[in-house]
């Protein structure tokens, strides 16, 4: 329990350090953002969870989640407490910050519930564990992804609220690069672990946007 608290005294000293030294950034605001992310992914994913049952090209998968860690938790971090990036520092446009939040708010609220439907099923990387279930209620009714889409909205966010060039939109290029190398052998395990159950609903569920959406597939 008490490790799950060192995030949020990194967070603090970050934004110690980041107001102490005046950094041109909007602080607090994506201070917040991580922090909601966090308390998410450390809340809903506490307790027991099912046992892996196989695990699919874990020596590519974790050095991405590594360079996703980085481009969203670890440099901007570092660009907040030291000045080593200040030189990429810019002016948010009118409404810029605003937008970025509303972009994340939604993003963390997506990524709450899509955890909340998921529940013991979900892993960080290319796992089946042991009784998985194909869950198609609730988020998953919608977008068969809703996990990434809540990334993609978060870093979305960051981008907008992190006004460095390259702090700001380094954990969506990651996150990107990610999606595009992972997607394909997901559902391809998805579709050897579940057979007609995942073809038709794939069939049927967009990957990131909602079904209601123009060109959602």
């Amino acid at each position: 329990m008490v490790g799950n608290l060192v995030p949020y005294l990194i967070m603090l000293a970050a934004t110690g350090f980041a107001l102490w030294r005046d950094a041109p950034y909007a602080t607090p605001l994506f201070i917040v953002v991580m922090a909601a992310w966090y308390t998410v992914r450390m809340v809903l994913t506490q307790g027991a969870s099912l046992e892996v049952k196989e695990e699919r090209d874990a020596k590519r998968e974790r050095p991405l989640a590594g360079v996703v860690g980085v481009g969203m938790i670890f440099l901007p971090l570092l660009t907040l407490a030291t000045p080593l990036l200040d030189f990429a520092a810019y002016t948010a446009v009118p409404g810029q910050l605003a937008i970025g939040a509303v972009v994340a708010v939604i993003g963390v609220y997506l990524f709450w519930r899509s955890h909340a439907d998921l529940g013991p099923m979900w892993s960080a990387h290319l796992e089946v564990r042991e009784g998985h279930r194909l869950i198609t209620h609730g988020i998953y009714s919608r977008i068969r992804h809703p996990m990434y889409s809540a990334i993609f909205l978060i870093t979305l966010g960051q981008t907008l609220i992190l006004t460095n060039w390259i702090a700001g939109p380094i954990g969506l290029v990651a996150f990107t690069a990610l999606y595009l190398i992972r997607i394909g052998p997901e559902e391809r395990m998805m579709a050897d672990q579940f057979g007609a159950a995942w073809a038709n609903y794939a069939a049927k569920t967009p990957r990131l946007v909602p079904r209601w959406a123009t060109g959602a597939r």
